[in-house]
């Protein structure tokens, strides 16, 4: 029997030190693939190996960011804004070149994980067993990918563009969690957005619109929260007025910042159901003095 591993959303704001977070998947014994999607992800993923001593042979990363558009698409949209109004901004059709949109990029590098280190091709991520871990860091990007793909430089939307971007978003989030054999972590940032069931306050994921916010959370199997205190870093699975979840993990709001854990956690599982496997079937055996003898009408003529 084949378990899924742990899908883990880690979210928080920015320098709080979720991309570092990730070589933990390297101290915890596994190969580790990053889809970057934000300018400096290659400079921190190497400082924290640096600062832990860490070799980079089991360390791969593809890095595709989301900003597209030159100084002249730039221009362009800004003498349209300049021009109209904001009603006839949202009537504008999509704006700009979206011919290779780097959302597209990105599914063809979960199609076949190019590592920008070693050139080599590793296949689909839903290809890979539970000895390697994919960790797309982040989602921001990731969303304005989406939004780039639909809209492309068009500075504002209708509503029927930005359920499509959402619907995009979503979808994947829902494949990533659903679909893979390998551990898998999505870093996101945060922000405050009003509760539609509370009325009140609350710390979301940070994407495409408040609606898709609360979406992401259920997906995963942990979500935590990632935090700083002067010059130390922790992670929260109790931080008040964000959904967070746990399963590996237990309630703290101080835990340190490792996956080691959330791998031991899994293969202490895999443990567990390989141990009643075998008492099953040892005990699904009958020995020989205590087999049954045929009944007369089945024994060999």
């Amino acid at each position: 029997m084949i378990i899924q591993p742990p899908s883990v959303l880690l979210e928080g704001p920015t320098g709080t030190g979720k991309t570092d977070s990730l070589l933990t998947f390297l101290e915890a014994g596994l190969e580790l693939f990053v889809l970057i999607t934000e300018p400096t992800g290659v400079d921190s993923l190497l400082i924290s190996a640096e600062r832990r001593h860490l070799p980079i042979d089991r360390l791969h990363w593809c890095a595709i960011t989301p900003a597209r558009e030159g100084f002249k698409d730039l221009d362009e949209i800004a003498k349209k804004i300049s021009l109209l109004t904001q009603e006839g901004l949202s009537k504008l059709p999509p704006q700009g070149d979206r011919s290779k949109p780097k959302w597209r990029e990105s599914l063809r590098c979960m199609s076949d994980f190019k590592c920008d280190r070693t050139g080599k091709s590793y296949g689909a991520i839903d290809s890979w067993d539970s000895t390697r871990a994919f960790a797309l860091d982040s989602l921001t990007g990731l969303s304005l990918m989406a939004w780039d793909m639909v809209v492309g430089t068009k500075p504002t939307a209708s509503p029927g563009e930005w359920q499509i971007a959402m619907g995009q978003i979503e979808r994947l989030v829902n494949t990533l969690t659903s679909n893979l054999r390998c551990f898998f972590t999505l870093t996101a940032h945060v922000s405050r957005e009003s509760d539609e069931l509370t009325g009140g306050q609350r710390i979301m994921t940070s994407t495409l619109g408040a609606k898709l916010a609360p979406k992401i959370p259920p997906f995963f199997s942990e979500v935590v929260y990632s935090r700083r205190e002067a010059d130390r870093f922790y992670w929260s699975n109790v931080t008040p007025n964000v959904d967070l979840k746990k399963r590996a993990l237990p309630f703290s709001d101080k835990l340190e910042p490792t996956f080691v854990p959330v791998v031991g956690a899994y293969k202490q599982r895999l443990n567990i159901i390989a141990a009643q496997q075998h008492a099953a079937m040892k005990g699904a055996q009958p020995s020989p003095k205590n087999k049954l003898p045929l009944s007369s009408s089945s024994q060999p003529k």
